[in-house]
């Protein structure tokens, strides 16, 4: 079976991306924009693109060999019968394109992150999702890296006992453009638990206080915040505690020992605890790199096929969407614990 898949927004993750990544690296084999990752695959073709500036529409189609070419994405949306669509806009225009693909009854969504910039947006993409049937991977990709797959079967395996706790460095990205990624990828290794509450501190962007406004719409944020630390509580007890340190680095503490990842990358060490100050380091399995975008479209391709959902599936995301904007909320009152999901749904982020 053959897939027709199209893109909206024809930016740097759309493609262009694949430019910037001069060095093999285990986390960033190519390809990895959308384009390529298409192109890469037998049974699925690049059909049509849309984005509002004409120039940069002919100069990527041109590119990557497109077709069908739109400045109105909804004229696709009619004219192409699309079974996959790539929504790579910027995170504050992403939502309303990606409600009228699924509307349009496009079965496979591929989403870059963050999801949307606010919690009723959210509201609005999982309800149209449940409503049409439709499968939607994310471009918070770690849990499609084979290092982290091989991480998360390693954890299964309770080699150190089950996973108790996730400590992240959040180093001074911002929280929904940056830290989706280290979120999600948490969440995975930890199994995907259920978030139930969320204390944190935020900075702004430029390492200043924190403008927050609370206006006749909710809280709103004018640009994505950096995180200072934040503890979020999962309904099976586990904990994921994300705090300002230099490096992106993962640990998962187990009841046996720890699994920890340097660097945001695919370098794993676990360690086992024969007493208090008796540790032992453990060998770590043997995994294959890979292009993880060339994993998110497969996966999405075996859901439309199967029926089965992705590995990062709508609830999945909303899941990591509350935490991020449960952080906002937090902040807002002081640090305080708060509930999730959010009560009150007016919350706003600017992100890019």
């Amino acid at each position: 079976m053959s897939f027709r898949a199209g893109v909206i927004g024809c930016g740097r993750m759309a493609g262009t991306i694949d430019d910037e990544i001069q060095t093999q690296h285990n986390d960033f084999i190519l390809p990895y924009g959308h384009a390529n990752g298409y192109a890469a695959l037998a049974d699925v073709d690049l059909v049509a693109a849309a984005d509002t500036l004409p120039d940069k529409l002919n100069s990527w189609c041109d590119r990557f060999h497109v077709p069908g070419r739109y400045t109105d994405y909804r004229e696709m949306l009619s004219a192409e019968r699309l079974d996959i669509v790539s929504v790579t806009t910027p995170a504050h225009a992403r939502a309303q394109p990606l409600v009228h693909a699924i509307e349009a009854g496009v079965r496979g969504i591929y989403a870059e992150k963050a999801l949307c910039v606010s919690a009723i947006e959210l509201d609005t993409i999982v309800a149209a999702c449940a409503a049409h049937d439709t499968h939607l991977v994310y471009g918070a990709m770690r849990r499609y890296w084979a290092g982290f797959e091989a991480a998360r079967a390693f954890l299964d395996s309770g080699a150190l006992g089950a996973p108790k706790a996730a400590l992240i460095g959040a180093t001074s990205g911002s929280a929904l453009h940056t830290h989706s990624h280290i979120v999600d990828a948490a969440l995975y290794l930890l199994g995907d638990p259920l978030p139930v509450a969320v204390n944190a501190r935020l900075r702004g962007r430029d390492g200043g206080d924190l403008q927050v406004l609370q206006g006749a719409q909710g809280i709103e944020i004018a640009d994505d915040p950096s995180i200072i630390h934040a503890v979020v509580h999962m309904e099976d007890g586990r904990r994921l505690v994300c705090t300002d340190l230099p490096s992106l680095d993962i640990e998962i503490v187990c009841e046996e020992g720890t699994l920890r990842n340097s660097g945001d990358s695919s370098y794993w060490v676990p360690r086992k605890s024969q007493s208090r100050y008796d540790w032992q380091e453990l060998p770590f399995p043997a995994w294959q790199a890979r292009s993880g975008t060339v994993a998110i479209i497969t996966d999405l391709m075996q859901a439309l096929t199967t029926g089965a959902p992705t590995r990062s599936n709508i609830e999945v995301v909303r899941r990591g969407m509350e935490i991020l904007f449960g952080l906002v909320v937090s902040h807002h009152a002081g640090g305080a614990a708060v509930d999730l999901p959010l009560v009150d749904r007016n919350v706003r982020v600017m992100s890019h």
